[in-house]
């Protein structure tokens, strides 16, 4: 089961434009879920992980399509104008085919997406969170 979150993109920027978000602050909970995450989704090929807003962003070949964060892990999807984070079932993580299955939808919408645009870093392996 996937639940949307209420925080959108827009939010997040907003919210580090103005000095609100401790970027340096990542807990124990999403650590947790980026291992059990990173795991799971260790069969889609060029996964990388890297620090974001408080958490950690999940991202293939520089196309951001998930986060650990808040203490959940959550899916990137656009919703009309406005790119939102869906909260996902925590047990699917332990479901890693079904995990894996739907990961590879949602980076299918998202790479047919023209405003979904990759991100010009590439993050060397000794940065990936491991």
């Amino acid at each position: 089961m996937i639940h949307v979150a209420t925080i959108s993109q827009a939010a997040i920027v907003s919210c580090l434009r103005a000095g609100g978000c401790n970027l340096r602050f990542v807990g124990r909970a999403e650590d947790e879920i980026r291992i059990d995450a990173e795991d799971a989704l260790g069969a889609i090929e060029g996964l990388e992980v890297r620090r974001v807003f408080g958490g950690w962003g999940f991202y293939r070949r520089g196309l951001l399509f998930a986060a650990a964060w808040e203490g959940e892990f959550r899916f990137r999807t656009r919703q009309g104008r406005h790119w939102i984070y869906e909260v996902v079932d925590r047990e699917l993580l332990g479901r890693p085919d079904e995990f894996v299955s739907v990961a590879r939808g949602i980076l299918a919408r998202l790479e047919a997406e023209p405003a979904a645009a990759r991100t010009g870093k590439r993050s060397d392996p000794a940065r990936r969170g491991r």
